[in-house]
């Protein structure tokens, strides 16, 4: 395979890397869509990279993925956590159960075990983007097998089978996501591997597409260039437009994909370039996954530092942009390295900041069990809560007349205006915090009526405040 295969790569990369980043900073509300082009590429130069060689080996296959995705994986995790040591103010409760997760692969999944929000506008940890990185383990752990076997259907019985095969699995999951969403579990959808499949499985599909045709010569033609930008157009257009609230959420994940195999297929056909800003491209393009490994923990680490916006945003790209090309330049070392000594000063502190990220991440505490009776003491009172909302709402349909002239006609003091306070119906509706409570509440307002549950947003808080008004219960 020619090294022009690519080179057109470089700029698509590029703008996802930048569209992912920039949602993380809140400035592209829909840079999220920007996930589905990595799932894409990444399905499509595993297939490439596979089929470079011509007999593929299980032992080179993952000794190279460790290499490019695990370990700087791990040299971020770690250094992450040793510089989060550092700093008291930090409460990461879930730090031991959180790290083992991504370490093992399966953060996506752990993070729907926890019901975390990806798109809740609050960072509560350094590592809530690696549930991307592990559906790629998951994937790249799979892929061999599925790759070898294709590969001998489309020798032995027919080159189309693997393609098709591809295609009805990248359906399969899709209607898979399209249906969670469709039940109202947007996260299920967002964060489950077979939900996501799809686009690893469509690019997997255009890279045995592209091997079975890559004897065939492609006519240079000028209009593939415009078909190009217009694509890349349109695909800029909806990481502007639209946000993970939109009616048009789910369907323009697979128009992402789409869009994103349709760009890959051109950039293939255009000549190598050699100008200055191609090779900024190039250089940012091979520093994209370590980019993405470190943005989260950048922004985490600096959400509290008091500085103005206009200057904290640049300062943390900066930052991410320079660490990332640090890590990407000192671990990828090579055979007769001109820079070798340079790149082992590098990997020094990188190694002793790691192994002591590692150190603590060991003697951390494990508060699963502590969790696990706090979501129990959480349920008793979610029970007690309901309980008391039903006596709340049959205690409405009482007339309650005689109160207010009792209040009228009594000359109250102090000790009496605080039982007769006590006594109000009070409306609460609130997170986690008041549902800790609730049983003091009650305490103090026996004729209350609280609604309070965990992870709750603003938006849902709306919502039940217009149903207990329109139930006459606000």
């Amino acid at each position: 395979m020619n090294k022009k295969y690519y080179k057109g790569i470089d700029l698509i990369r590029f703008i996802s890397c930048i569209a992912v980043l920039f949602y993380h900073l809140g400035l592209l509300k829909g840079g999220y869509l920007a996930v589905c082009t990595f799932f894409v590429l990444s399905g499509y130069l595993s297939v490439i990279s596979a089929y470079k060689d011509n007999k593929f080996s299980f032992t080179k296959y993952y000794i190279s993925k460790i290499k490019k995705l695990y370990i700087p994986l791990l040299i971020v995790v770690f250094i992450t956590i040793g510089i989060v040591h550092f700093i008291p103010s930090i409460d990461w409760i879930n730090l031991k159960p959180e790290t083992t997760s991504v370490i093992g692969g399966y953060n996506n999944f752990w993070q729907l075990n926890a019901n975390l929000d990806y798109f809740v506008r609050h960072i509560d940890s350094p590592f809530t983007h690696l549930w991307f990185i592990a559906i790629l383990i998951q994937f790249d752990l799979v892929f061999p097998f599925v790759f070898v076997i294709l590969k001998k259907i489309g020798e032995k019985i027919h080159k189309a089978i693997p393609c098709i095969l591809l295609l009805i699995g990248s359906i399969a999951s899709f209607i898979f996501f399209y249906k969670t969403i469709g039940n109202g579990n947007i996260m299920s959808a967002y964060y489950n591997t077979l939900a996501r499949l799809f686009s690893l499985l469509l690019g997997t599909y255009l890279g045995f597409i592209h091997h079975y045709k890559n004897e065939i010569v492609y006519k240079k033609k000028s209009l593939n260039k415009i078909v190009f930008l217009i694509y890349m157009i349109i695909l800029l257009l909806m990481f502007l437009l639209i946000d993970d609230t939109s009616s048009l959420f789910s369907i323009s994940m697979i128009i992402t994909t789409i869009i994103s195999m349709r760009l890959i297929d051109l950039s293939t056909t255009f000549k190598d370039k050699t100008n200055i800003l191609e090779k900024i491209i190039k250089v940012f393009s091979s520093i994209s996954y370590e980019v993405y490994l470190i943005q989260y923990p950048v922004i985490f680490l600096m959400q509290d530092m008091v500085m103005k916006k206009i200057f904290k945003l640049p300062l943390i790209i900066i930052i991410t942009i320079v660490i990332a090309f640090i890590l990407h330049f000192s671990i990828n070392i090579k055979k007769k390295d001109k820079l070798i000594i340079l790149k082992i000063f590098l990997c020094l502190p990188i190694l002793s900041n790691s192994l002591f990220g590692l150190y603590q991440y060991i003697r951390a505490k494990d508060y699963t069990e502590d969790m696990k009776k706090l979501e129990e003491n959480l349920n008793n009172n979610r029970i007690e809560m309901e309980k008391k909302q039903k006596e709340y709402e049959e205690k409405l349909k009482q007339k309650d007349t005689d109160y207010q002239n009792e209040l009228n006609d009594l000359d109250l003091s102090v000790e009496q205006l605080k039982d007769k306070a006590r006594q109000l119906k009070v409306v609460g509706v609130g997170d986690s915090v008041m549902e800790l409570c609730v049983k003091e509440l009650y305490n103090e307002f026996p004729n209350g009526y609280f609604d309070a549950a965990t992870n709750r947003t603003e938006y849902q808080t709306i919502n039940i405040l217009k149903d207990l008004k329109n139930k006459g219960i606000l």
